[in-house]
This record gives structure tokens, sequence and C-alpha cells, in this order.
């Protein structure tokens, strides 16, 4: 073997070597699971942080006082520190969420369960007397979703960046002084944040 190609081998040894440690944190990383005591035969609870909320709006044609209110926030499933740049993420969120039932509110305006909650939000703006909102509100319990998820980071959109949040919308609805959370977990409403809170695009795919 020459000494060119003898480099050559080595660089690409070290390379494979290098790739193959990031991969390794990465998904150690993805895979970590809060500290918690679970039992085998049964999916972890997802720990999920809610961030700031946001007013969506109201429709004014209802009386402010028997109105709901809607609030939309980024939600945390996911926290995984980057030490390696130049490598595409992968991973996998799987356990079960207590959260109410964000397909029951998409069902009053008849929305497929795929969309984005910003979907919802314009039918929730558009919505005159929100009576079916209200009785769905009102009877909706808190019920264990099961979530079982791919999510994959393109490198190109990691640059600079060092602390990842990945997680989804939630819509927080407020009705006579009672509020409930309903986390929207489908691909058009998750998403990443960085560091500094700044959006990071994140491809999910359901297992």
């Amino acid at each position: 073997m020459t000494n060119r190609a003898w480099k050559a081998c080595t660089r690409a040894a070290l390379a494979a070597a290098v790739s193959f440690m990031a991969l390794a944190a990465v998904a150690t990383s993805a895979s970590a699971a809060p500290p918690r005591a679970v039992s085998a035969a049964h999916s972890p609870a997802i720990a999920v942080s809610h961030g700031r909320f946001d007013l969506v709006g109201a429709n004014r044609a209802v009386a402010a006082d028997d109105q709901v209110t809607a609030f939309h926030g980024f939600s945390t499933f996911r926290t995984l520190v980057i030490q390696s740049q130049g490598f595409d993420l992968e991973g996998r969120i799987q356990g079960k969420l207590r959260s109410y039932d964000f397909r029951a509110i998409y069902q009053v305006y008849q929305l497929p369960s795929s969309s984005g909650w910003k979907v919802w939000a314009l039918s929730f703006k558009r919505d005159k007397t929100q009576s079916v909102l209200k009785e769905t509100f009102r009877s909706e319990q808190l019920i264990d979703v099961d979530v079982d998820i791919k999510f994959k980071v393109s490198s190109a959109n990691l640059r600079g960046v060092s602390t990842l949040r990945i997680g989804f919308e939630t819509l927080r609805l407020s009705l006579d002084g009672t509020t409930k959370d309903f986390t929207v977990v489908n691909g058009a409403s998750g998403g990443g944040k960085d560091q500094n809170n700044n959006d990071v695009p994140v491809d999910f795919e359901p297992v």
C-alpha cells in the first residue's frame, strides 16, 4: 500500500469513528427518558414542559363573559444538547401523554387530526356562537394519549444550535374559570426551538 493510500484509509477510518461516536451520543440524548420508576410492561409517561402561552384571539360576536378564550404555546417533549455539528439528528418520542384530546376540539370544526393548530385557530375565530365548542370543552376529560413518533433534523438547520427543544403546540382553552390544555401531537404542529427560542425545522413521521 502506498503512503498516499495509507493516509486516505486512515482519514476514512477516523471520519467513520467520529461519525459513529456523534450518532451514538445523539441517540443516547434523544432516547433518554425522565428519571422515574416505570414498569417494563407499560409505556413511560412523557414529561412535558409548557412555555409561554399567547392569546389566539376571540370572536367579538360572543359575549365576553361567556366565551371560550384560546391561547397557544410551545410544549417541550425532549431537550437535546448538540455536541457535534455536521450531522443529521434523528430520534423517537414514545410514551403516554396526559392531556385533553385535541381531536375532540378539532371535530368541532370538522378538521382532520393532521391539520396544524393554526387551521384550528382560524376556525375558532370564525365561530360565532361557540355552542358546540363549549359543550365539547365541558365534557372533555383528561386521557392518556399514546405517542409514538420519529423526528429528524437536518444538519443544515443545526448550525449554531447548542441546545434543541423538540415539541408540539398546545391549545389552552379557558371557560367559566376552568382551563384545559389540548396538546396537538401531529407533524404540522410540531417543531423545535434553539437556545435562543428561535424556530428550528423538524420533520416528524408517525410510527
